[in-house]
């Protein structure tokens, strides 16, 4: 992958109109009640007070509908003159990379920022958000914007490579606590999967089983499969079963994230009242346990545990 991708997104998510609202049904007639017969000269005064109604109803009907009209055109107006409603998800896309080639790194960061909040959870807008950021100093920001980029492209080699390369920009040098090495190569194994990968294959991988066992133990079948290869291929949809769960668990379980600030006090309780353990800087990565009160209690990679203030973290 490029630092910027040419080619723009092809496939966006197209908006939902809202239905008009339905109009109240108009009466046709009137129950007025008793005999319903009037003398005449009531009648005349009843007649000559509803025209006076139904003149003052019209005048209050033109009065709401004139402004309606203003109020649709003024929004209209305030739509057509602001330039984020105006740029579409692949003109902010081709802005910012543009942005970015010609040295504009802040409007590069907005315009990427503004397809994020869009709600386009794509590789190549986070890659690209991860490089701008580097390149304005932010080391925690760029973590966290590559580490979603790999979530969805985990064997994309430019993205696991600026991730280790940024990395060696953060003040904070913390060496990982020894797993178990059964954990370690499993982990290893299912790092360049992604969750929809393992989801795919765990249903794949069930239905030939299933499709195998029953033509197994099929009357009228021609010819029979071996038991041992329909064993393999069960204990295959076990396998990626456990890898799809440790993939969920991984990427939408766990809450990892990065200090985001030049640094952070991690205290020894939820509070600037309790003692001060150490100071955390930018980029400094860890794992969530608990939120309580505006703070998070954070495990560090070498086994330690802090709070520090949500403000100062943000989640992958």
């Amino acid at each position: 992958m490029s630092a910027f991708l040419g080619a723009t997104m092809n496939s966006c998510e197209g908006g939902r109109s809202a239905a008009a609202d339905r109009p109240p049904k108009v009466r046709t007639h009137s129950n007025i009640g008793g005999t319903g017969i009037l003398p005449v000269a009531r009648t005349a005064g009843l007649l000559n007070q509803e025209a006076g109604n139904h003149s003052k109803y019209g005048a209050a009907l033109g009065r709401e509908f004139a402004l309606l009209i203003a109020v649709v055109l003024g929004s209209l107006l305030i739509l057509a003159a602001s330039p984020v409603h105006a740029q579409s998800p692949d003109q902010l896309f081709s802005a910012g990379a543009s942005a970015y080639q010609r040295g504009r790194i802040d409007s590069a960061v907005v315009d990427f920022q503004r397809l994020a909040r869009m709600g386009f959870d794509d590789a190549r807008v986070w890659y690209n958000l991860g490089n701008a950021q580097y390149k304005m100093g932010q080391v925690g920001h760029a973590l966290v914007s590559y580490s979603r980029a790999r979530r969805l492209s985990p064997r994309d080699a430019d993205i696991n490579a600026n991730i280790r390369y940024v990395r060696l920009f953060a003040p904070d040098k913390m060496e990982p606590v020894g797993e178990f090495f059964l954990e370690q190569w499993w982990l290893a194994l299912v790092r360049p999967l992604s969750v929809y990968e393992t989801r795919w294959l765990a249903a794949l991988f069930f239905w030939i089983a299933a499709g195998v066992t029953v033509w197994k133990f099929w009357p009228q079948a021609r010819w029979s499969i071996p038991s041992r290869l329909i064993l393999a291929i069960w204990c295959l949809w076990v396998l990626t079963s456990f890898a799809a769960a440790t993939c969920y668990v991984r990427d939408a379980v766990t809450r990892s994230g990065a200090v985001i600030v030049t640094q952070t006090n991690v205290r020894g309780g939820p509070g600037d009242d309790y003692a001060l353990q150490f100071v955390a800087h930018d980029g400094l990565m860890g794992t969530i346990e608990r939120t309580e009160s505006g703070w998070h209690l954070v495990r560090f990679p070498n086994g330690a545990k802090g709070w520090l203030m949500a403000a100062d973290f943000e989640i992958i």
